[in-house]
């Protein structure tokens, strides 16, 4: 159970959770499993030291390592949530959460399977906890790591968003000058340093609520930059690509 959670917990550190923080509210970030699927990848994984890829992810963000007594909480913490966590998803669904992450994946790969129907509530709720999951362990951390932390995630998704914007603005034949690209990339800076503030203040409780709100005024920054014509010419390719 504990190697199930853990496995989710850590792809969604290595891959932040973009999709609630999309323009378009849509779509979901997560890890490449190949053919087999996160269960086959999961029974295949040993015993293995639950900080250890929080340790790598402190690293790649240049925030200060763990220390020897911060290991104890950590993992203490780590493990009540997750008996929570699973306690919570049995009362709700009626089945172990353990049992319902290894039916999420598909049977490709596996002699003798078949397609197992995927339930949108369950795989909902899964995402949810992980979050939750990633979301307060990362806030016992100290103030100097989480905080390095989530500036590193921020900055992930803020390039991931302006390459995506720009590439929306070709798509519909707009052309921004060079004072436009610096005033968007501008707008989603001011977001990331504003992102890294509110998951920080949060504290480990939920923070989407702040987080539409900046998605929103983000938004309507952009499209202060944009002109009259650019806007109308990306409406009109926003309405054709509705189905």
């Amino acid at each position: 159970m504990k190697r199930i959670i853990w496995f989710i917990f850590m792809i969604l550190i290595a891959v932040p959770a973009f999709a609630q923080d999309d323009e378009g509210g849509g779509g979901s970030d997560s890890g490449d499993f190949g053919d087999e699927g996160p269960a086959t990848s999961i029974q295949s994984i040993p015993k293995v030291d639950p900080l250890a890829d929080l340790r790598n992810w402190l690293a790649r963000a240049s925030a200060p390592p763990i220390e020897k007594s911060q290991e104890k909480p950590l993992k203490s913490l780590y493990d009540r949530q997750v008996k929570e966590m699973a306690k919570s998803f049995k009362t709700q669904f009626g089945v172990s959460l353990d049992s319902a992450i290894a039916a999420q994946s598909p049977a490709r790969g596996r002699r003798g399977g078949a397609a197992r129907p995927v339930d949108p509530a369950q795989s909902a709720e899964i995402a949810r906890l992980s979050n939750q999951l990633s979301d307060r362990v990362i806030a016992a951390l100290r103030m100097d790591q989480q905080a390095a932390l989530r500036k590193y995630q921020s900055d992930q998704l803020r390039v991931k968003e302006v390459s995506l914007i720009k590439q929306k603005m070709k798509a519909a034949g707009i052309t921004l000058t060079h004072e436009q690209e610096s005033q968007i990339e501008a707008v989603y800076a001011r977001k990331s340093r504003l992102r890294t503030l509110v998951i920080i203040d949060a504290r480990g409780e939920s923070y989407d609520k702040n987080i539409t709100i900046l998605n929103k005024q983000t938004t309507q920054r952009v499209v202060q930059v944009l002109s009259p014509t650019q806007i109308a010419v990306l409406s009109s390719a926003n309405k054709a690509k509705t189905p």
